[in-house]
């Protein structure tokens, strides 16, 4: 039986995966990751799922301000 860090692994390959993410900044055109010297690793769509340092995620874009 695999370990759980396993099962949250896209299956095939498919997907991205994303390790070093130290920050993550919602922004227009989706989550920003960043490392932690502040330099952009990739951006995820909102709804995009992706494997990011063990678990996979999925945002939500932010509600409009009031």
């Amino acid at each position: 039986m695999p370990g759980d860090s396993e099962a949250l692994r896209p299956a095939g390959g498919s997907g991205r995966s994303f390790l070093g993410v130290h920050r993550m900044e919602p922004r227009d055109d989706g989550v920003h990751l960043l490392d932690e010297r502040g330099a952009e690793v990739g951006v995820v769509a909102y709804g995009e799922q992706v494997y990011v340092n063990g678990r996979v995620l999925s945002f939500k874009p932010p509600a409009p301000s009031p």
